[in-house]
């Protein structure tokens, strides 16, 4: 199948307008395995968009080459809702401004409604229960009957990944380094060679996986939530989905476009969706750690925040990270609100200095290997 494209137009909400996302298609409908790749949920953080617009050409030729044996989607800009999110100069892209929802939360969790509709169809044969199991979370989705744009988005994207064998959702931080958020169930196996592949500094895994409905979890997790319901069932974890966090906000240019492009082509390789050589696995940067072992600081209180420490700093419990100042206080030192580390790790995550900081806004996360007594059974996402 040549590649192709199409555009699934989502519903109007205002007379006169309307929007729709771009789906391209490279490889054999239908084939195995099938990966399936966007970007910009969150519709402001675009250096994912950067190196899916790099790879594009290489699925192409390999397209054109009769290389590529799986099937690939591939949805650069995943979001035009927030794509149009245009506010005095700036672009919000997070949260939906008609309903104030984080784009890349509430996802539809389908295992309740899958289990109900094949627990007893169930076998001991794996790979005929992972068909039945996709088969009904597609009919699913399809009797669906969305109320409105956002709605009718989520399912529309959802019919196209989650039947996939690899699902990446591509977004970045602040002022970050690369690092992925995994599941447990797939740590030490897929995931390990998208970590070594991408070139990831920090990987963090929910255990088994995320309680919160964000885009990468609900399709992860449909596998493993089947697992429990069904313990004595031959259910896999069929799906490898991972949220790819690439850098920071403004680290978008060609060279990093183009080589996370590379990695991405590399592992698709590696993966045996397109023929080739992927060569040697490439050393991996970071084991990794639980999410429960990210240390998160929050501002004490308001004021200009100003960072002592770089991000990729490796830091010691303890260490001053960054401090809030309150420009109105005339005491000079004793003005600034120190926040310093609670764990040993390396700081992968932080804002920018100069920010404006907010009582209870996240300031920096540090991954550590081990799991926090204050971090035990938090969830890793803060909005």
């Amino acid at each position: 199948m040549p590649h192709s494209r199409r555009n699934i137009l989502l519903p109007s909400m205002t007379p006169g307008s309307s929007r729709s996302v771009a789906v391209h298609r490279f490889g054999k409908a239908g084939a195995r395995p099938k990966a399936y790749l966007q970007a910009a949920v969150h519709a402001n953080e675009l250096p994912g968009a950067m190196a899916l617009h790099h790879l594009m050409p290489m699925l192409a030729e390999a397209d054109r080459r009769g290389l590529i044996k799986g099937e690939i989607v591939l949805v650069p800009t995943v979001n035009p809702i927030g794509l149009s999110q245009l506010v005095g100069n700036n672009h919000l892209g997070r949260y939906d401004f008609l309903g104030r929802d984080n784009f890349n939360r509430n996802w539809h969790d389908l295992s309740g409604a899958v289990a109900e509709r094949v627990g007893n169809r169930i076998g001991p044969k794996a790979s005929d229960n992972v068909a039945l199991i996709r088969k009904a979370a597609l009919a699913l989705l399809a009797a669906m009957k969305p109320a409105n744009e956002l709605h009718t988005l989520r399912v529309e994207v959802m019919k196209l990944s989650i039947d996939a064998d690899i699902v990446l959702d591509l977004h970045c931080d602040m002022h970050a380094l690369l690092h992925l958020f995994i599941s447990r169930k797939d740590w030490p196996g897929p995931a390990r060679a998208l970590s070594a592949d991408l070139g990831a500094e920090a990987t963090l895994y929910n255990d088994p996986y995320p309680a919160a409905l964000t885009f990468s979890g609900v399709n992860g997790a449909l596998w493993a939530r089947l697992a429990e319901r069904f313990p004595a069932a031959a259910i896999p974890q069929a799906c490898l989905s991972a949220t790819v966090e690439y850098r920071g906000q403004h680290d978008v240019n060609h060279q990093l476009g183009d080589a996370d492009a590379r990695n991405l082509y590399r592992y698709l390789v590696r993966r045996r969706i397109i023929s080739g050589r992927a060569g040697k696995l490439p050393r991996l940067k970071a084991e990794a750690t639980p999410i429960g072992g990210m240390d998160v600081g929050y501002s004490p209180g308001t004021g200009i925040l100003v960072y002592h420490l770089a991000k990729g700093s490796r830091v010691r419990k303890g260490t001053p990270v960054c401090e809030v100042i309150d420009p109105a206080d005339p005491r000079g030192p004793k003005a600034r609100k120190q926040i310093i580390a609670r764990s040993d790790g390396i700081l992968f995550s932080r804002k920018q200095d100069g920010r404006l900081a907010w009582p209870g806004m996240v300031l920096f996360r540090i991954a550590g290997a081990k799991v926090l007594r204050h971090r035990k059974g938090m969830s890793g996402l803060d909005d």
